[in-house]
């Protein structure tokens, strides 16, 4: 997908309205549109990139210097709220739209989103000669 076919290109363009919560020249926080739970709100680089895996490093820096600012700024908006903050990596991860955003959403007690483990998932732990093997193929592989 090109930025001319991106729909976050095309609200950084202002060519679709957004209510922006503040911007700068590399970066944009504004309302999810589909919020999960009120105050949900998303962070984007405003060049385009698909995901994390092929974004600039100096913009990554950037980016999440402005996640933290955001994140305390929904902190002190909403009392006793956690957030969570969510970026998908292609589509397998469950990113639907191409273009790297990280997500803001605040958790209340009893909310509906449902990000949890799957039942017994800690019922028992990984053998460690499995972690080591699995560990030495993430250490060795060569970067994209």
């Amino acid at each position: 997908m090109t930025g001319d076919e991106c729909i976050f290109c095309k609200i950084v363009k202002g060519e679709i309205p957004s209510t922006i919560i503040f911007q700068d020249d590399i970066c944009m926080a504004f309302m999810d549109i589909f919020p999960i739970s009120e105050g949900h709100c998303l962070l984007i680089p405003k060049e385009h990139f698909t995901n994390l895996l092929d974004a600039d490093e100096a913009v990554l820096q950037h980016l999440i210097t402005k996640l933290s600012l955001l994140d305390r700024k929904v902190s002190a908006a909403y009392n006793d709220v956690g957030i969570l903050n969510a970026v998908a990596n292609g589509e397998y991860a469950g990113q639907e739209v191409p273009h790297l955003h990280f997500h803001v959403i605040p958790r209340r007690p009893n909310d509906d989103f449902g990000f949890r483990y799957p039942e017994g998932y800690r019922d028992s732990m990984a053998p460690r000669e499995e972690l080591e093997r699995v560990a030495g193929l993430i250490r060795n592989a060569t970067e994209a």
